[in-house]
């Protein structure tokens, strides 16, 4: 079965001056009906979440996982000609015209062989299935914004041990981040549920995204200290939606890495 490329160009939103309302295309892409939740970010786990801006005013969201470290998605730092498009803010506690820090961007790493692999063409950039498990990125601060906004944790097992987590909270995860229609406010779906873990790493999941979302925290909030189980990463066309639920990362594929760049720091 040869499967879709997903269309880079539909992950991503530009930063507006006010934000645009939603389409009747996106109202397609929620599952039913909108369970977002405008949720104030003075609480964790969402003190830590916070909204990446790239030079290109692209806006991706992202999650603090250590005192210096953001982790989000590779495509964010790709522009639509497939050119790196560097951060150049991570801001938290945004609500409205008001937020609590934000700090510059020293350093972005995305994975060599995504930024590779990458699908270039006349009506726009494509990430082939192949590469599509190496979307997630990780960003150095100038700010150790984690010491104030909290550090979040990372799911550190297999995806066996995933799975099995997955079956202990009856596969249900929450999601947030800042969208392309609220771009200024938290906007976080509680209770929905992931539908499949795929061999290669992705977990696909009906929680309500749009673009903006990319990048943003997938947690189970079961017993205990919410962890991160995988980073958002696309979601299909409208055409699609009938046929695709959304696309993440799973931890397991990236936590050694992220571990790697975590202590790339600490050993300057």
């Amino acid at each position: 079965m040869k499967l879709p490329l997903l269309v880079l160009s539909l992950l991503l939103a530009p930063l507006a001056s006010a934000a645009p309302k939603i389409s009747a295309e996106h109202k397609i892409l929620f599952f039913g009906q909108d369970d977002r939740v405008r949720t104030r970010p003075d609480h964790q786990p969402w003190l830590a979440v916070g909204q990446l801006q790239t030079r290109s005013r692209t806006i991706c969201t992202g999650a603090l996982v250590a005192r210096d470290v953001v982790l989000t998605a590779g495509h964010c730092f790709v522009d639509e000609k497939g050119r790196f498009d560097p951060a150049v803010s991570f801001t938290v506690g945004l609500w409205g015209d008001e937020y609590t820090a934000r700090s510059k961007i020293l350093e972005v790493q995305v994975d060599k062989s995504f930024l590779k692999g990458l699908d270039r063409r006349a009506d726009g950039l494509y990430i082939p299935p192949r590469i599509a498990p190496r979307d997630f990125a990780f960003v150095r601060l100038a700010t150790q914004l984690g010491d104030t906004q909290g550090v979040l944790p990372v799911f550190s097992g297999n995806a066996k041990q995933l799975s099995q987590l997955l079956d202990q909270q009856s596969w249900t995860l929450t999601q947030g981040g800042y969208p392309v229609d609220d771009q200024t406010h938290l906007l976080v779906h509680q209770g929905c549920k992931a539908t499949k873990l795929r061999p290669d790493g992705r977990l696909t999941h009906r929680c309500d995204t749009l673009e903006g979302n990319s990048g943003s925290p997938v947690f189970v909030m079961g017993p205990g200290q919410p962890v991160i189980v995988a980073v958002q990463s696309s979601a299909p066309t409208a055409a699609r939606r009938n046929k695709e639920d959304n696309m993440s990362v799973s931890a397991p594929i990236f936590y050694e890495a992220l571990q790697q760049f975590i202590r790339k720091r600490a050993q300057k």
